[in-house]
C-alpha cells in the first residue's frame, strides 16, 4: 500500500511563497513514500518476510504492531524483517504499521495486515489404572483409573474437559465421571467379565480425541451374601420391620426366607407379615421383662447358591400405666371422612399412636373401651368381677391405679338431695388455695354452712366411701385421663357410661362443667388473687377457665391405699 507524503510539497509552496530567508527560488524539497507491501494470510507459527519499499532511498524503517496478538520483539528497524507467526487460540489478524524516515527528514508510514489462522493440535489421551497394585482384579477392591498423563500438544494449551463412558461389561456405578480419575468399586461376579472404558478430552480451543481401555474383572468364589440388617430395639407391641434388602447376588436377583432362632413357645413367625419377603414386618410380643429375639435370613441366588445372615431384636416392656391412658381415638381420618390408618398421605394420627394402637395385643386386668381398662368395686373397694352389673361403687381405673367417685342418680331437687347426687353443685374452694372463693349461698348442695369443693371433700371423707379417707379434686391431666374422645356407643358424654352411668344434665345448671384442682392464672394480677380455676365439660371434654365463685359439678379421685383399696 503506497502512501506519499504531500506535507512536504505543501511545505515547498510555502517556502517559496513567502519569498524569503536567503533560499535559493531554484530549491525544491523532495517528496517521500513508503509500501508496506499487500496484506496476506499465514498460520500460526509459520515463518514470512515483511519488505518495505521507502522513496527515495537512504532512509530508515521502524516497524511497530498496531493491532492484534503480541508479536516478540516489536518494534524493529529494518526494511525486511523475517518473523514467526504467533500461536493463537482462533482464527485473527495483526495489523503492523511501518514508518519510512527519508533522507529529507519527512517521516512517511503504511500498513500491512497478516490473517493468522490457528492450527489446533488435538489433546492426546492416555489411560493407565493406579489403584490396585496388582492385576488380579477381585471383588470389592477400589478401583481406580487415572487420565493423568494425559496431554495437550500446544505449547498454551491445555485440557479442561475429561468425559468417561462404560462402553460394554458389568454394571458399574461412578460416583463421578468428569475427573481425571474414574474410581469404582468391583461388582460382585460368578464369571470373569471385561470392562471396557471410553475417555474423551477437550482442550482449551475445542478440540476433541478419544481413546478406549478395558479391564479384566475376575469372578468370585461366592455369587450371593444375606444381610440382615442392623440390629434395633423396639417396644412392646410396635410394628418392626425385618430389612433384607441389602442382600447381594452376583445377578442381582435373588429371594429371601425368614425364621426366628431360639424362639419361645409362642409361635412368632406366625405374626410375619409374609416370610418370604426380603422386607417383612411383624408386631413386638408382649412382654413382662425386657427380651431378646433372634431371626436369620436365607439367601437364595437363582443358580442356586445361598447364604445366611442373623440379626437381633431387643423388646423392651412399654412404659405405660403411670398416670397414663390414652384417648380412645381407634379410627383415622382425611378432611373428611374415615381412612385406613398408616396413611402417607395422613400420617401418624392419633389411632397409630400410643396405647388404643396396640390394645388388642395387650391383656386387661378388667375391661372398657379402646384400651381404657376399668374394674368395677363394692362399698369397700373390692372389685366385682362381672364388669356388666350396674350394682357398684366406685371404679378402678388399672392403668393409672386411681380410684374414681361414682356419682348417685339424681333423685331430688337441692339441697333435699343426697351428699353425692349427682344434681349437686359447688364454688371451687381448698384449704390449700386460701384465695379461693366459699359458696355461701350460690352453690347447691344439703350443706347447711358452705358448698364449696373441699366442704364436699371433708363430708365424703368423713363416710369412708368407697373404703378410703382420701378423696380429693382430681388434677387437670387426671380427669382429662378418663375421658374417651373416640366413639362411645349410648353416650352423649366422654365418659363410658358402664363406668360413669351417672353425668350431670346441662339443663340443671346451663353446663355440664367439672371441677379439677388446677387453678389458672386468667384473670389474676399476682399469685395472692387467683380468681379462675380449671374444669372440662363433661360433654365435649373441652377444658374451661371459670372463676371460683361459679357454681359446677364434682367427681372426686383417690390414690390407692396401702392396703391395696
Amino acid at each position: 500500500m503506497l502512501r506519499r507524503a504531500s506535507l512536504s510539497v505543501i511545505a515547498s509552496f510555502l517556502l517559496l511563497g513567502c519569498g524569503g530567508g536567503g533560499s535559493d527560488s531554484n530549491d525544491t524539497v523532495e517528496n517521500a513514500s513508503v509500501n508496506a507491501g499487500s496484506d496476506f494470510s499465514v498460520e500460526e507459527k509459520a515463518e514470512f518476510t515483511l519488505s518495505a519499499i521507502g522513496s527515495p532511498a537512504g532512509g530508515t524503517y521502524t516497524w511497530q504492531v498496531m493491532e492484534g496478538p503480541s508479536m516478540e520483539g516489536f518494534p524493529q528497524e529494518g526494511k525486511d524483517l523475517k518473523l514467526a507467526a504467533p500461536d493463537v487460540k482462533t482464527d485473527t489478524s495483526a495489523t503492523l504499521k511501518v514508518e519510512y524516515l527519508a533522507p529529507s527528514g519527512v517521516l512517511v508510514s503504511d500498513t500491512v495486515t497478516i490473517a493468522i489462522g490457528s492450527r489446533n493440535q488435538l489433546p492426546i489421551p492416555h489411560i493407565k489404572k493406579t489403584l490396585p497394585d496388582r492385576d488380579e482384579l477381585q471383588y470389592k477392591d477400589e478401583i481406580t483409573l487415572s487420565a493423568d498423563e494425559s496431554k495437550d500438544p500446544d505449547e498454551n494449551g491445555k485440557i479442561i474437559e475429561y468425559l468417561w463412558e462404560q462402553v460394554s461389561g458389568p454394571e458399574l456405578t461412578f460416583e463421578r465421571n468428569d475427573q481425571i480419575t474414574l474410581k469404582f468399586i468391583h461388582p460382585l461376579l460368578s464369571a470373569n467379565d471385561t470392562a471396557r472404558f471410553k475417555l474423551t478430552l477437550t482442550d482449551d480451543e475445542g478440540g476433541q480425541s478419544s481413546t478406549e481401555f478395558s479391564l479384566t474383572l475376575y469372578k468370585n468364589a461366592q455369587v450371593v451374601f444375606a444381610d440382615a440388617g442392623e440390629d434395633i430395639k423396639v417396644i412392646e407391641f410396635d410394628k418392626v420391620e425385618l430389612n433384607a434388602t441389602a442382600s447381594l447376588s452376583s445377578s442381582g436377583e435373588y429371594t429371601c426366607l425368614w425364621e426366628q432362632l431360639e424362639r419361645p413357645k409362642t409361635q412368632l413367625e406366625d405374626l410375619i407379615t409374609d416370610p418370604t419377603l426380603c422386607q417383612t414386618t411383624f408386631t413386638a410380643p408382649d412382654v413382662d421383662i425386657a427380651s431378646l429375639l433372634k431371626f436369620q435370613v436365607t439367601v437364595s441366588e437363582p443358580g442356586g447358591f445361598t447364604d445366611k445372615d442373623t440379626m437381633e431384636v431387643s423388646v423392651q416392656r412399654r412404659a405405660v400405666g403411670e398416670n397414663l391412658n390414652d384417648s380412645g381415638q381407634q379410627r383415622c381420618f382425611d378432611s373428611e371422612t374415615v381412612i385406613d390408618c398408616e396413611s402417607d398421605v395422613f400420617p401418624r394420627q392419633d389411632a397409630e399412636l400410643g396405647r388404643d394402637s396396640f390394645v388388642q395385643n395387650e391383656g386387661k386386668t378388667g375391661a372398657g373401651l379402646a384400651s381404657f381398662d376399668f374394674t368395677k368395686l363394692d362399698e369397700n373397694a373390692r372389685p366385682i368381677i362381672d364388669s356388666s352389673t350396674s350394682s357398684f361403687s366406685c371404679v378402678k381405673d388399672n392403668n393409672t391405679g386411681l380410684i374414681w367417685e361414682v356419682k348417685q342418680p339424681n333423685i331430688a331437687t337441692p339441697p333435699n338431695t343426697p351428699l353425692r347426687d349427682t344434681r349437686n353443685t359447688y364454688t371451687w374452694f381448698l384449704t390449700n388455695y386460701p384465695n379461693g372463693t366459699r359458696g355461701t349461698n350460690v352453690s347447691t348442695c344439703p350443706s347447711n354452712t358452705y358448698c364449696d369443693t373441699q366442704q364436699y371433700i371433708d363430708d365424703v371423707n368423713a363416710t369412708n366411701y368407697c373404703g378410703g379417707r382420701n378423696w380429693r379434686l382430681p388434677t387437670f391431666t387426671e380427669l382429662m385421663g378418663i375421658f374417651n374422645y373416640g366413639e362411645v356407643s349410648g353416650s352423649s358424654y366422654v365418659l363410658d357410661p358402664n363406668y360413669f352411668p351417672a353425668v350431670a344434665n346441662p339443663q340443671w345448671n346451663s353446663n355440664s362443667f367439672y371441677w379439677t384442682s388446677q387453678v389458672s392464672i386468667e384473670g389474676a394480677t399476682n399469685n395472692s388473687n387467683l380468681i379462675e380455676a380449671y374444669a372440662f365439660d363433661m360433654l365435649t371434654g373441652e377444658t374451661v377457665e371459670l372463676e371460683q365463685s361459679t357454681k359446677a359439678y364434682i367427681r372426686l379421685v383417690r390414690e390407692v391405699s396401702n392396703n391395696g383399696n
